[in-house]
């Protein structure tokens, strides 16, 4: 059986400003790896919506009069 007293100790204490510390900047690697692949991801997304714009007709012609 596993021993969780070790996890309810380590949830219900305080942390020290060291490890608060540690934990944001890590948050914040996370959070810049993410926006890195964000856009790695977004950059071909975008290219191909302006390829596509690209080759769409315009929409709006102008209409000979029937006068």
């Amino acid at each position: 059986m596993v021993n969780s007293y070790y996890g309810i100790y380590q949830a219900e204490r305080g942390k020290t400003a060291t490890e608060i510390r540690a934990a944001d900047a890590q948050l914040g690697g996370w959070a810049a790896e993410l926006g890195q692949l964000g856009s790695a991801l977004a950059a071909p997304a975008r290219a191909v919506r302006r390829s596509l714009r690209r080759q769409r007709p315009a929409t709006c012609q102008a209409a000979p009069d029937a006068g």
